[in-house]
């Protein structure tokens, strides 16, 4: 299990994303005393700092919750920072820090290079591949792209997959989330969904073809299940929307739109998941 230093050293960015979305007053500079003290991981201003930026969400929590221009999702968010902070504060306090200072002390968590992170199950592998082949066909690098189902994507030997994954889902990824109905029975795929949250990445839903959205564990996740996807039925709205799919990842990763080419990719695609 990921020890409370270094989960805060992961979640530093989400939170500050969060607060900067709300407001650059004055727990801003309690948010940058609170970087400097996790990269030189000084447990007492560590402490002091996120109990100033507790107090703060206590203070104004209330304010964000009835401000008609944070929408209601946005309110949860703040909510879940508001109770990661706590927690965080909590353990930091029982938190041996001699375990790390004996080391050498890890740098800070940097914002990660460009990724795409394909979460799914490992049941939905059929229409993961077919992702993959997409993926990888715009353009998108090897290494650009972490499925864990691929041997060319896998996590590397010797890695632990959870310390992987909080490392390498930064804001700098962008994230398929494979919905299916056996994707929302398992904990280790909904705290991969739970990861966007956090850290506020981008992220697209793309749904198994029997997928139930009336499914109440759908809409008890913290992201914003409102918004548009794509469900893998092969018909012409799946069509518009994987175009629309390809376009986001080529503007993501900058890479040119040979249309050919993309044609053929979403072609074949197409194809390939009316016969899983």
């Amino acid at each position: 299990m990921i020890d409370s230093y270094n989960r805060l050293r992961m979640e530093y960015n989400g939170i500050r994303k969060i607060i900067d979305s709300y407001t650059s007053g004055v727990v801003s500079c309690y948010l940058d005393g609170l970087k400097t003290s996790i990269e030189e991981c000084n447990k007492e201003e560590m402490l002091f700092f996120l109990e100033h930026i507790v107090n703060w969400y206590q203070e104004n929590l209330k304010d964000i919750q009835s401000n008609q221009f944070v929408h209601s999702s946005e309110q949860r968010e703040h909510l879940k920072t508001k109770k990661l902070l706590e927690d965080l504060y909590s353990e930091l306090k029982e938190f041996d820090f001699s375990t790390i200072t004996r080391e050498k002390k890890p740098s800070f968590l940097p914002h990660g290079a460009k990724k795409i992170f394909l979460s799914h199950r490992s049941s939905d592998k059929k229409y993961a591949d077919a992702l993959e082949k997409l993926i990888i066909g715009l353009g998108v690098k090897n290494e650009q792209l972490i499925y864990t189902s691929h041997p060319l994507h896998k996590i590397p030997l010797g890695q632990k997959i959870y310390d992987y994954l909080r490392e390498n889902i930064t804001d700098q990824v962008f994230m398929i989330i494979l919905w299916s109905n056996s994707y929302l029975e398992s904990p280790a795929c909904l705290s991969e969904m739970g990861a966007a949250w956090v850290l506020q990445t981008d992220y697209v839903g793309i749904y198994t073809p029997d997928f139930s959205f009336g499914n109440p564990k759908y809409h008890e996740v913290p992201i914003d299940t409102t918004k548009m996807g794509a469900v893998l039925n092969g018909d012409d709205n799946c069509k518009a929307s994987m175009i629309e799919f390809k376009n986001k990842i080529l503007q993501f990763f900058n890479l040119p739109d040979n249309e050919q080419n993309t044609a053929y990719l979403i072609d074949e695609f197409i194809k390939t998941i009316q016969e899983i």
